[in-house]
């Protein structure tokens, strides 16, 4: 929860309903990612249906104007005042890693991951991963982590550190063709 928005456990039994959002223009009456949003121009929800993951989250847009919700993967970037939804993108998000003292935004799908920044994508990584990260730590301005892939019986997991000022890539498990 921050000043301006809250996650809700569920649609409210009572009061206005909550408006729709959908990436994909279907499950708009299903119950999603509820965000109560306190604008100054006043109260409202938002029912943001879910992508492809397990990530739900709410953070301030690197623009400082727009709100970004998260919901099971696919991301909203909300004018919370005008009520409007600005653009979605992505349907596996599923890490979203705030740059301190940066107006930077990292996101993974746990192959690549995206900047976001004031202007919108800042850079794409190339593909790190064949399928999953894990152990992501921020240290200055480098990312480390681990990639996986699919090798012998368990796997493997390969170490790579990632610039979040360029999203210059080193290490990791991928080295197939550009995706």
């Amino acid at each position: 929860m921050s000043d301006t928005w809250e996650i809700l456990d569920g649609l409210p039994a009572y009061g206005p309903a909550a408006q729709p959002f959908s990436a994909t223009g279907f499950g708009t009456h299903s119950e999603g990612v509820v965000v109560k949003f306190l604008a100054t121009s006043g109260e409202w929800m938002g029912n943001f249906q879910r992508g492809m993951s397990s990530c739900d989250e709410v953070f301030q847009h690197p623009d400082g104007r727009h709100l970004v919700v998260v919901a099971g993967g696919t991301a909203y970037v909300v004018d919370p005042e005008a009520r409007l939804l600005a653009r979605h993108f992505g349907a596996q998000i599923e890490h979203v890693i705030p740059i301190p003292g940066e107006p930077l935004v990292l996101l993974s799908n746990g192959l690549w991951l995206e900047a976001l920044d004031a202007r919108g994508t800042a850079w794409r990584s190339r593909r790190i991963s064949w399928d999953g990260f894990r152990g992501l730590a921020l240290d200055g301005h480098l990312l480390r982590g681990e990639a996986y892939a699919p090798e012998g019986v368990d796997g493997a997991w390969y170490g790579f550190e990632v610039d979040v000022r360029s999203g210059e890539v080193t290490g990791g498990s991928y080295s197939g063709p550009p995706m």
